[in-house]
């Protein structure tokens, strides 16, 4: 059902009570669309007479939030909280809205929203060819499988990538980042010969990473998504440790030597 807190008797957008008389709030109030109140919104706060905090922010200032909202709504969604996804969901729009205001206003390659919509949709086009044919041509179906590896053969193509590992981001966590891998080798046309590297001599005096990658692969054998499984898991040992506190008072951290703060 959809919120009709802050809508005015006309169902149009209505400023929070006791905002209503602030001039600097006019670009918000009328801006033509929802989108377009934040757009407004974040480049007021953002701007010379904003907010301090928000206006000294920079794209790597905002990493830090971004992941974490990213994170947050990932909980929200995997435990099926419809409230407090509809609140993580705007911030992570939220986040979006202002790296990109942060952009536009760069003095050297400055670029929009708008820009950054075109090449989006640009690309959803472009990678879906068997959705958007011209008229006069049959459309080849394809189901979930054989879409997902046209996207994959057309992203390939557009970026000019030499490896299938092209494009992979090596900031994110070895989990994740394996996940990835093991997927780009596994949907690859030469699948079968780059799962020799996995044989490849290791400089580790142990085998416990190729026995988590190991797994990974396994999971994606078996189409299960092994990020996902891992965080389920965690949110019960984390229900069973509470329920263990609570059962034994617990009283703090005493004994603890993990270096945690």
């Amino acid at each position: 059902m959809a919120d009709t807190r802050n809508q005015d008797a006309g169902g149009g957008y209505r400023l929070p009570e006791g905002y209503e008389r602030c001039s600097k709030l006019d670009p918000v109030r009328d801006a033509p669309d929802a989108f377009g109140r934040v757009r407004a919104l974040v480049a007021i706060l953002h701007g010379p007479d904003g907010c301090p905090w928000d206006g000294a922010q920079t794209n790597e200032s905002l990493l830090k939030p971004l992941l974490e909202e990213t994170y947050e709504y990932v909980d929200a969604v995997e435990t099926d909280d419809r409230d407090n996804m509809r609140e993580e969901l705007g911030d992570v729009l939220l986040q979006s809205v202002f790296q990109a205001q942060v952009c536009s206003e760069d003095p050297d390659d400055p670029f929009d929203l708008d820009e950054v919509c075109d090449r989006l949709v640009d690309k959803l086009i472009t990678r879906h060819p068997q959705v958007f044919a011209p008229d006069d041509e049959t459309a080849q179906p394809l189901d979930a499988d054989g879409t997902l590896a046209l996207w994959e053969r057309m992203k390939q193509r557009e970026k000019r990538r030499a490896s299938v590992l092209d494009g992979i981001s090596k900031a994110q966590g070895a989990l994740p980042r394996a996940a990835k891998v093991v997927s780009r080798i596994g949907k690859s046309e030469r699948a079968d010969a780059l799962d020799a590297a996995f044989d490849a001599p290791s400089a580790l005096t142990d085998d416990y990473a190729d026995r988590i990658l190991r797994i990974v692969r396994e999971a994606r054998r078996d189409g299960v998504d092994i990020e996902r499984d891992l965080r389920v898991r965690l949110r019960e040992v984390e229900t069973a440790v509470a329920a263990i506190e609570d059962d034994g008072g617990y009283q703090g951290m005493e004994g603890d030597d993990d270096g945690d703060q």
